[in-house]
């Protein structure tokens, strides 16, 4: 597939992650554009996997061209009239409680889609990736962490696998899913896991009641959180819901496990010794 040359002088960047940001294109389309380094093959990638997602039923934006600009690689998207609910939560707190029903449905359905195609990544595979760099980890351990990610390799949903409310948008009315490069099979609780972690575990929302993170506040963030779990584990029994919520712990800490590895410098001595501390207690 080609990518078409494109000025991007004199737009103005609106979003910012870890891969890349995004640059609007008058009122109905954005650009998705990689930071330097990111190659051709992370776009194309990341347009299959919005395509698999669109014709899954999972809501996500059409995609349109694959875009070269200043060296860097990207995709425009239509979007009309939309904001993150990151944004949406800033201006109407009060909206809190639906937004976090508006989530749970959300990740419903992405994790009951049917699945056609299953050629994507594990989505443990970020944190098997890392775990070469936790080297406090004893050889118990690391096999402890390597089992429970291997029985979790068994579930085959769909995960968009960096689920959190800078990568969902509000558009004419609707939610969906934007940056779609993690896209990838397996546990379901991946999804739910990075969500909390956005919210409580990363260390911009530890630091003060404000997260640099979303620009929530902590009340926020707990009715958003709270209304969700309880919309997702809705049609389970809660025997299901606490077994479930169990292993959710267990894959919270080796997301957070897998940050400290690769980032803990952005964090405080004591915030990265607390996981090693956890992940030891747990898994060892």
């Amino acid at each position: 597939m080609d990518f078409k040359e494109m000025k991007i002088d004199g737009l103005t960047s609106f979003a910012q992650g870890g891969t890349g940001e995004c640059f609007r294109i008058g009122d109905d389309q954005i650009l998705k554009l990689y930071y330097e380094g990111f190659q051709k093959e992370r776009a194309l990638q990341e347009k299959r996997n919005a395509k698999t997602a669109f014709v899954a039923g999972i809501p996500t934006p059409i995609s349109f061209d694959l875009i070269k600009a200043n060296g860097r690689y990207g995709i425009i998207y239509e979007l009309i009239n939309s904001k993150t609910l990151s944004e949406v939560l800033q201006e109407n707190p009060a909206d809190a409680k639906k937004t976090g029903i508006e989530l749970g449905i959300l990740a419903k359905t992405i994790h009951t889609a049917t699945v056609r195609e299953t050629d994507f990544p594990k989505s443990t595979e970020k944190i098997k990736k890392a775990l070469p760099l936790a080297n406090y980890l004893d050889e118990k351990t690391l096999n402890n962490i390597t089992a429970f990610l291997k029985a979790l390799d068994t579930a085959t949903t769909y995960v968009h696998g960096d689920f959190h409310t800078n990568n969902i948008i509000l558009t004419n009315n609707e939610i969906m899913l934007i940056d779609m490069g993690s896209f990838s099979i397996g546990s379901p609780l991946f999804d739910l896991a990075v969500l909390h972690f956005s919210f409580f575990d990363s260390p911009e929302s530890i630091k003060g009641d404000i997260s640099a993170f979303n620009g929530l506040d902590r009340d926020t963030r707990n009715m958003v959180w709270s209304s969700f779990i309880e919309e997702y584990f809705k049609d389970k029994s809660s025997f299901e819901e606490q077994e479930q919520l169990q292993l959710l712990d267990k894959v919270i800490l080796l997301i957070r496990l897998r940050f400290e590895a690769l980032y803990g410098n952005r964090a405080s001595e004591d915030y990265c010794k607390d996981i090693r501390e956890e992940v030891m207690k747990e898994f060892g």
